[in-house]
């Protein structure tokens, strides 16, 4: 048993090998520990702690109400570099990321390897302007100091931070507030270090007061959130086949929120993967309703790669539709932007798991970046959302239009199907179908919708067809 230091002890496994040099005297002992299970706390990669370390100490420092600086930082655009070189070669590239990291901080702070590119440092009170200073330092490093193979890697980084206040602090909020400073800075100010606490560079604390509602329901019975529907169309026969799970948040003052105001703030948070899981059950139970007239009628759900990477999630899913008694055909797990980030065979992993067990799996938001096609040329989706940025104005833009009648050509000639999402008239509508896709999604057919509504389009649906059919 191993003493982890807080008067607990854990069963562990260990195998032990000597290596010898020329004169037979020991020279280097490798052990192999396995902790049966439990999840270890160092990352594989790059030996630091990894994310459910800095889960834990934000935790255990949030309790005993320590004050810190929590600074979160993400590598812009990694993902070229493995699809570009190999995930070998960034693997080395994030070894030496993470020697910079801990050579500038030092004895300043800790470092830890989060999910894909990024990572955090836990770091004692210092001045904003010590703080600053660290973090050029780190951006200077990383643009100027990688050479792996001989070859210069300039790597360019976004950076959040918050400082936590008063005793007893949430150690989730935290996490979540810093999260959010890091998405501030990679997509409003250009990689510029982004305080959290610092209300000028956020939204107003109007914002401020709506994240926080939304954690805490995140985290305390998901009260608030509820689901909307879109459907998904048969091309040719224009009837309702599926549907689209969405999430929304509803609450006073703010009335209903669009996922765009917090779901990429959400995503990077440990609190995701219950509610992604609660957002499958709902949407499965929502299903059952619809498939008592409609046993073939089938629902997308969006899945994020903080579910993914958890190795109950596979268990969670088929449990799920065991107990709901629904057909695995009957669900397609739709893969977010943010899983083309993870390991590539990792991924590959998962999607095979859930397709040999008869679920499909979609990518989403086909075509936007390079890691859209990498990822359809390496892993075995069953089919491919094209993202309606390629159908805005397709009918006046010939580019536009040879891209859409690529991704469907090549959709089709590997046996997959193609949704076209943004068909918002009935002009885009009839333009598109020359193309041949399988399916569409759009405003023209409707917008999302909550559950009650949207079965009664179906009915309405439903009775319009039975009249043309007459």
């Amino acid at each position: 048993r191993m003493n982890m230091g807080d008067g607990e002890y854990r069963p562990f496994s260990a195998k032990c090998e000597i290596i010898r040099d020329e004169a037979g005297e020991p020279a280097v002992m490798i052990v192999l520990i396995d902790n049966n299970g439990i999840e270890g706390v160092i990352d594989a990669v790059t030996g630091l702690h990894n994310g459910a370390a800095f889960a834990n100490h934000t935790k255990e420092l949030g309790a005993m109400g320590e004050e810190a600086v929590i600074l979160k930082i993400g590598l812009n655009k990694f993902s070229n570099t493995n699809i570009m070189y190999g995930t070998e070669y960034g693997d080395m590239v994030l070894r030496r990321v993470s020697e910079l990291l801990v050579q500038v901080v030092g004895k300043r702070g800790l470092f830890y390897r989060l999910a894909g590119a990024k990572f955090a440092c836990l770091l004692r009170v210092i001045p904003r302007s010590e703080l600053y200073e660290i973090y050029e330092e780190i951006q200077h490093a990383l643009s100027e100091e990688i050479l792996i193979d001989g070859r210069k890697v300039p790597i360019g980084i976004s950076g959040g931070a918050v400082y936590t206040r008063d005793g007893n602090w949430d150690s989730n909020l935290m996490r979540s507030r810093v999260t959010y400073a890091l998405n501030h800075s990679k997509h409003r100010h250009h990689g510029e270090l982004i305080i959290f606490n610092d209300h000028h560079y956020l939204d107003g604390q109007d914002s401020l007061r709506l994240l926080s509602e939304i954690h805490s329901a995140a985290v305390q019975g998901f009260e608030g959130f509820f689901l909307c529907y879109q459907p998904i169309v048969d091309s040719k026969t224009e009837e309702i086949i599926g549907m689209e799970a969405l999430l929304r948040f509803k609450k006073e003052p703010f009335g209903i929120v669009p996922p765009s105001a917090f779901i990429e703030w959400l995503e990077e948070d440990p609190c995701i993967f219950e509610l992604g899981n609660w957002i499958l059950r709902q949407a499965v139970r929502d299903l059952n309703q619809i498939r008592k007239q409609n046993p073939d009628f089938f629902v997308n759900v969006n899945i994020t790669a903080a579910q993914l990477e958890r190795k109950e999630f596979r268990k969670a899913v088929i449990d799920l539709l065991s107990e709901e008694q629904l057909p695995a055909r009957c669900l397609c797990l739709e893969l977010t932007e943010r899983c083309r980030d993870m390991d590539l065979e990792l991924l590959r992993e998962e999607i095979d798991f859930f397709r040999d067990k008869g679920i499909k799996v979609a990518l989403d938001d086909f075509g936007t970046g390079n890691a859209s096609l990498s990822a359809a040329l390496e892993l075995m989706f069953d089919a491919l959302k094209i993202d309606m940025s390629f159908i805005k104005e397709v009918q006046n833009q010939p580019i536009k239009q040879e891209m859409v009648r690529s991704i469907v050509n090549f959709a089709r000639g590997i046996g997959r199907q193609v949704c076209i999402e943004g068909v918002e008239d009935q002009a885009v509508r009839d333009f598109l179908n020359q193309y041949g896709s399988n399916l569409m999604q759009g405003y023209y057919y409707s917008k999302p919708v909550p559950f009650e509504e949207f079965t009664k389009m179906l009915s309405g649906y439903a009775k319009d067809r039975e009249k043309e059919e007459e």
